[in-house]
């Protein structure tokens, strides 16, 4: 938690979503019950298949081995999601980080590596939260993390039509290091998918750049 956190939880101390109660985003009482899990499904077509994997027809135009989905992106989670990004709840990264905890297997070998945010989102919201999301994760899996990925262009995908987010995407990241993912299983981590595009594309920036296999794991998926 940053500083300013701490203050505001001091002056302004956030209320639970579901009850109300003055404390934390969400209070632990509601937290067990505040997200619906995601069966295992193929994120591209939602066939049922086996942990969480991208399915036989999908794999033909799809860079991603697994997609983990921890919740739908509605009530709680749609919630919990505008107040991190759109009104400063840094505190929200350590509940989604756990929620998508809960949805993976072991992992071994792997490492995480957070979808990077336009610096044009970054700067407005004064921090990355995907990075904070990746973080936290890394605390709780034990699993190495990463920044090997750069945002190039300012693209907002937040209200695009399908076909504008997915030539929004295009060539949209780049490679960075300084840690080499060349012959490693590499987690993307974002907190939503919608079309998959921006998963994708950072999918096949990952492969050009010698990563054994991409999956991905995020927070909640918006129909």
């Amino acid at each position: 938690m940053s500083i300013i956190e701490r203050l505001i939880s001091v002056i302004a101390p956030h209320a639970c979503l579901a009850c109300g109660a003055e404390g934390s985003l969400l209070c632990r009482w509601c937290l067990p019950d505040a997200f619906d899990p995601v069966p295992s499904r193929c994120y591209k077509c939602y066939k049922q298949t086996k942990d969480s994997l991208v399915c036989g027809s999908c794999k033909r135009s799809s860079r991603l081995k697994h997609v983990w989905v921890a919740t739908e992106y509605n009530g709680l989670a749609k919630e919990l999601v505008r107040k991190f990004k759109f009104q400063h709840a840094q505190a929200a990264d350590a509940l989604l980080a756990k929620a998508i905890s809960k949805s993976l297997p072991f992992l071994p070998d792997y490492v995480i590596v957070p979808v990077p945010t336009a610096s044009s989102r970054r700067r407005a919201r004064g921090y990355d939260h995907t990075k904070l999301i990746t973080k936290q994760l890394s605390c709780i899996t034990g699993l190495p993390a990463a920044r090997a990925l750069t945002r190039l262009g300012q693209s907002r995908q937040v209200g695009s039509k399908r076909k504008q987010r997915q030539s929004q995407m295009i060539d949209a990241f780049n490679f960075v290091g300084p840690m080499s993912v060349k012959g490693k299983h590499v987690l993307l981590i974002d907190d939503i998918v919608t079309t998959g595009a921006t998963l994708e594309e950072a999918a096949k920036t990952l492969k050009k750049s010698g990563a054994k296999s991409v999956s991905a794991a995020v927070f909640a998926q918006s129909q």
